[in-house]
């Protein structure tokens, strides 16, 4: 079927969705993207990717439609097996979420969206081993379309070729440089919003996204703490990107932040009408049941970004408990979260058991106090009303940031006003 650019598409923006002509489209992506910074050259609308079966081969094809022609790369995941591709400059105004319930030849689902600044990803899950067999560039009208053939494949080929490029990740690593020590004597609070990017994260009835929950109350959050001046706060992210859970750590501990607080916003569709605030706090045990499947879905983010859990962090959970020379950091996660609670009970907003433990990956740091906050069930109706609202979501930004200064005044590291 012939396509130009001037199909009307669907664009999304803030988690609004408009209908658009190609080149509207694509002004329209150019804008957005240059706003949030991503690249110092022009982005790229990415304008569509769709799944088409080869019935001759048993295998698939993955159809990409730019804007104009890009770099890319492709590179073999195992455990669980995906093949991943990296669109330079690529934005998704419009992109696919995953594909459920169909499947194509090799391909069980995909899923595509910003990676990192300058470059959009799209993870392809496989039911079987599979490989890039070729990647064709086929210009129809003023579309560039990119055709990624896929065929099924051997496992020890699939193996043999994803230690070739595992190999060739490991040569294109570079160490992020070491930060100089803080001037500022003020304590630091780094606050995570969950998510980002490729990674939507939860989804609510009418597709509120988690991400973009979190991202909304952090920043009320931070305005609130600038507006204070008494504490200096940092986001992990303040835009819609992609940031590996190990690498949300790092950027705690680098800053010598004297708190991290990951924020979420989750779905138990199929657990009861669950609602209402947690805050949970690192623990080899989980506390509860919930608690435990609620870690296990989270510290799986990385896999569904098409990141491999970084090795070093594996046992990090036993080692933090297990040291005593980081009792203290400890005993401040426990204060800190403690300090969280009220500040959400005075919201009327806590779930049955508000304070909870498990052994979530992105509270690991040995040398920061941690602790994440589920803000609320996106699966729970009375919940989405406060989470989406501009209204619940100051209430939320400024009852976190009246904590996070209470929490330090009562620790005489900041005084009281």
């Amino acid at each position: 079927m012939q396509e130009d650019c001037h199909k009307w598409l669907p664009v999304s923006i803030g988690g609004v969705v408009f209908k658009a002509a190609g080149r509207i489209l694509i002004a329209i992506a150019l804008l957005f993207s240059a706003a949030l910074g991503l690249h110092a050259q022009a982005p790229i609308a990415g304008l569509g990717v769709h799944l088409v079966e080869d019935q001759g081969s048993a295998g698939a094809a993955l159809v990409i439609d730019l804007a104009e022609e890009t770099t890319y790369r492709t590179e073999l995941l195992t455990a669980p097996d995906r093949i991943l591709i990296d669109l330079d400059r690529v934005v998704f105004m419009g992109g696919p979420g995953r594909i459920t319930g169909k499947t194509a030849g090799p391909v069980s689902g995909f899923r595509a969206g910003l990676f990192m600044a300058g470059q959009s990803r799209i993870v392809i899950d496989l039911a079987r081993p599979a490989i890039v067999d070729r990647v064709d560039i086929v210009r129809q009208g003023r579309i560039a379309r990119l055709v990624v053939m896929i065929r099924a494949t051997s496992p020890e080929s699939f193996a043999a070729q994803a230690r070739l490029d595992a190999a060739a990740r490991a040569a294109r690593r570079i160490e992020p440089p070491s930060q100089p020590a803080r001037a500022d004597s003020r304590p630091l609070v780094v606050i995570d919003p969950g998510h980002g990017g490729i990674d939507t994260g939860a989804s609510g009835a009418k597709g509120e996204a988690e991400k973009d929950i979190v991202l909304a109350v952090a920043r009320v959050a931070r305005d609130a703490l600038v507006k204070s001046g008494r504490i200096a706060i940092e986001l992990t992210r303040d835009d819609d990107r992609f940031i590996a859970l190990s690498d949300r750590v790092r950027f705690a501990r680098s800053r010598q932040a004297a708190l991290f607080i990951s924020l979420h916003a989750d779905s138990l569709v199929g657990e009861g009408d669950v609602r209402g605030a947690s805050v949970y706090t690192l623990s080899d045990r989980a506390s509860d049941a919930a608690a435990a499947r609620a870690a296990e879905k989270e510290n799986r983010a990385d896999l569904l970004a098409g990141i491999e859990i970084d090795e070093g962090t594996r046992g990090s959970v036993d080692s933090v408990l297990s040291d005593l020379a980081r009792r203290e950091t400890r005993l401040f996660t426990q204060l800190a979260a403690r300090e969280a609670v009220g500040a959400l009970r005075s919201l009327s907003l806590l779930h049955k058991t508000p304070l909870r433990s498990a052994g979530f990956r992105v509270l690991t740091a040995p040398d920061v106090p941690s602790i994440l906050i589920e803000l609320g069930y996106l699966s729970n109706s009375d919940d989405v009303s406060s989470l989406v609202s501009p209204e619940g979501q100051a209430r939320l930004g400024q009852a976190l940031a009246a904590a996070i200064e209470t929490f330090f005044v009562q620790h005489g590291q900041i005084k009281r006003e």
